[in-house]
């Protein structure tokens, strides 16, 4: 169970806040929507240890997040800089990471190659020489074979074509821990009718809804009092409702259009 409370995150003392008080409990399966530059990102980092808070807390079970810094077996993330400190060859560096974490190289190496990476680019290849879609496969195969208990996963579907995210999806769906993904895509909602699913907008999240929910409902410009959540966007309120008006939501595509809906782009 990963908690956050009264969380702030400024990056200068002087900037708006990226994260603006979030409160949260990300237990089993969830997933953030919300389009880019949210704060998605910023959160997750933060929930790593990556990013220092400006006030508030994270727990991760009994414990602070600062108080298990570097401990294997608990907390796994795709994010780049945490892999990328050895320069060597994607195999050694799979090879290197399980060893540390506990994980498995086997299920390391066929996650990676899953999404795409043969064996002889694993063996030929340093992680600064892969694009930006290699990457993100590598380090999301790391994550998902150090066998922790809780998986952070930044944008894992950017870049990778239907038949490689179907392949993660699955991996995702069999994970044994608790799993927290973002997203600002919203056709993979039905793939993941049992998860739990907030909104992160201009570094406030809301919710929880159940997807289940949100395959049924509609984004409308527009204050609904009955709505299952109100985000405010561009000085806007946008409503998520269950009756048929708006735009439904597995139609938007990218939830950058938010601002287009309500006029802001």
């Amino acid at each position: 169970m990963i908690k956050v409370r009264e969380l702030v995150v400024r990056y200068k003392l002087s900037d708006e806040p990226a994260v603006k008080g979030v409160n949260a409990v990300f237990d089993g399966r969830c997933i953030i929507l919300g389009p880019n530059g949210s704060g998605k990102t910023t959160l997750f980092k933060v929930i790593c240890g990556l990013i220092n808070i400006t006030s508030g807390e994270v727990w991760i079970d009994e414990a602070k997040v600062d108080e298990i810094y570097s401990q294997p077996g608990v907390l796994a993330a795709n994010f780049p800089e945490v892999y990328g400190l050895v320069d060597a060859s994607v195999h050694e560096v799979l090879e290197l990471y399980s060893d540390l974490t506990g994980g498995s190289l086997s299920e390391a190496v066929g996650i990676a190659e899953e999404l795409g990476l043969t064996r002889e680019l694993m063996k030929r290849r340093r992680l600064r020489e892969l694009s930006a879609g290699q990457l993100k496969s590598v380090c999301a195969a790391l994550a998902l074979a150090s066998g922790a208990k809780h998986v952070l996963l930044d944008e894992p579907f950017e870049q990778l074509d239907p038949a490689k995210k179907g392949r993660l999806i699955r991996r995702l769906s069999s994970y044994p821990g608790v799993v927290l993904l973002n997203t600002h895509e919203t056709w993979l909602l039905k793939s993941l009718e049992d998860w739990t699913a907030y909104f992160m907008c201009e570094g406030r999240l809301y919710g929880p809804a159940s997807v289940r929910d949100l395959l049924r409902s509609s984004v409308t410009p527009s204050d609904e009092p009955s709505a299952i959540m109100r985000i405010e966007a561009g000085g806007k309120v946008v409503s998520i409702v269950r009756e048929e008006k708006g735009t439904p939501l597995t139609s938007i595509e990218s939830l950058d259009r938010i601002y287009d809906m309500i006029g802001g782009g």
